[in-house]
C-alpha cells in the first residue's frame, strides 16, 4: 500500500513538471514566430507621416486636401517676416544640412515620392539650369573698332570676352592675352523673398473615439510664384516632409519664429503656428480619381463656357462649406 502511493505521488510530480516544461515551450515557440512574421510581414496601422498619427481603424472619415498659401498676403505675414522668411528657414537648414530629406516637387510625382540630394536642391534653387542653357551669340567682332575690358564679341562662332581696355585689331582667336572665352550668364537663385507660395498637402481625418476633426499635415511644397519666373508660370521648388520640419522646428526655436505683426511677445514657433493654423489659403485639390485640380472642376463660367478663375474660387469655397457641414454632421454620429 505504502509503496503504491509513492509511485502515485511520484506520477503526480512528473505530470505537473512535464505540464510545466510543456507550457514554456509553447510560449516560447509562439514568441519564435510572431517574431519571425513581423520581420516578414511589417504591418502598419497609421500613417507613419504623420506627426500625432491617429491610427487607421479609428479613422471614421479621411479625405485628402492641398491647400495653396500666399505668403505675400497680409494675413500670412508672420510667415513671412522680413529676414525671417518660411522659405529663408528652410533653404538655410537645407545648406547648413539641419534638414536632410528634401523630395523633388516636379509634377507628375508624388509628393513624398522621390529624394533629392543636396547638389540637385541647389540647382533647383536656380533661375536657369546653365545645363540646359545654350549660348547666344554676341554682336560681331570688328577688327577696327577699340573693345574695352568686359565686352563680349563673337568671332568664328565662339564667344569672346575683352580682357583689356582699348583692345585694337587683335583677333580672339589668336590672342590669349588681349581676350578670353566667355564663360557665360552666371546663373542666380531665387531669393526666399521670391518663392512666396507655399502648398500645404494634409488630411483631413474624423477621429471616432474622440468625435473630432484633425488636419494631419503630411508635406509642403515651395513654389516661386508666375510673378518671378522668366515664362510666368509656377516653379516647383522643392517638398519636406512635415514631420521633418515639426522636428527641426522644435529643435531650432530661435529660428523658427512665427512673427506676431500685433503683439511681439506672443510670437509663435512655426510649429505651433501650423498647429494653431495661423496661416490661410485657397483649396487648390481636394483627392479625386482623375487628379484634378479644383480650378479643372469649377473653373468654368457656365454661361460662355470660358476657363474662370472667379468661378474655381467660388467652387473651392463651396467644397470648403461642404467639408465644414460634413464635420458638423459627424459630430452627430
Amino acid at each position: 500500500m505504502k509503496y503504491t502511493r509513492f509511485l502515485y505521488r511520484n506520477k503526480q510530480l512528473i505530470m505537473r513538471r512535464l505540464n510545466r516544461s510543456l507550457l514554456i515551450f509553447i510560449l516560447v515557440f509562439g514568441l519564435a514566430v510572431t517574431s519571425l512574421a513581423q520581420e516578414g510581414m511589417q504591418v502598419s496601422y497609421q500613417n507613419e507621416n504623420s506627426v500625432n498619427a491617429i491610427p487607421f481603424y479609428e479613422q471614421l472619415y479621411k479625405q485628402r486636401t492641398w491647400t495653396r498659401v500666399d505668403l505675400s498676403q497680409k494675413q500670412n505675414k508672420g510667415f513671412f517676416s522680413k529676414n525671417r522668411e518660411f522659405t529663408k528657414v528652410l533653404i538655410e537648414a537645407v545648406m547648413n544640412d539641419e534638414i536632410q530629406t528634401v523630395y523633388d516637387a516636379e509634377p507628375g510625382l508624388f509628393e513624398l515620392e522621390k529624394q533629392m540630394t543636396k547638389e540637385e536642391f541647389t540647382r533647383r534653387l536656380m533661375k536657369s539650369d546653365p545645363e540646359d542653357e545654350v549660348a547666344e551669340l554676341q554682336q560681331l567682332y570688328e577688327f577696327d573698332f577699340p573693345w574695352n575690358t568686359g565686352e563680349i564679341v563673337e568671332s568664328g562662332g565662339v564667344n569672346y570676352t575683352s580682357l583689356q581696355d582699348n583692345n585694337l585689331e587683335n583677333d580672339p582667336a589668336f590672342s590669349p592675352e588681349w581676350w578670353e572665352l566667355w564663360a557665360g550668364e552666371v546663373s542666380e537663385p531665387y531669393l526666399p523673398s521670391e518663392i512666396t507660395v507655399i502648398e500645404v498637402m494634409e488630411d483631413v481625418i474624423f477621429d471616432k473615439r474622440r468625435a473630432r476633426q484633425y488636419n494631419d499635415i503630411q508635406s509642403i511644397r515651395l513654389i516661386v510664384s508666375g510673378e518671378y519666373t522668366n515664362d510666368a508660370t509656377n516653379y516647383y521648388v522643392a517638398t519636406f516632409a512635415y514631420r521633418d520640419l515639426e522636428k527641426f522646428f522644435r529643435e531650432h526655436p530661435e529660428k523658427a519664429i512665427w512673427y506676431n505683426q500685433y503683439n511681439s511677445a506672443e510670437n509663435r514657433n512655426l510649429a505651433d503656428a501650423f498647429l494653431l493654423r495661423l496661416f490661410h489659403g485657397d483649396l487648390y485639390k481636394v483627392n479625386n480619381p482623375e487628379d484634378l485640380t479644383i480650378q479643372d472642376i469649377y473653373g468654368i463660367n457656365t454661361e460662355t463656357g470660358e476657363p474662370s478663375v472667379k468661378a474655381g474660387l467660388i467652387g473651392a469655397e463651396y467644397l470648403r462649406m461642404k467639408m465644414l457641414e460634413r464635420e458638423h454632421n459627424l459630430w452627430s454620429y
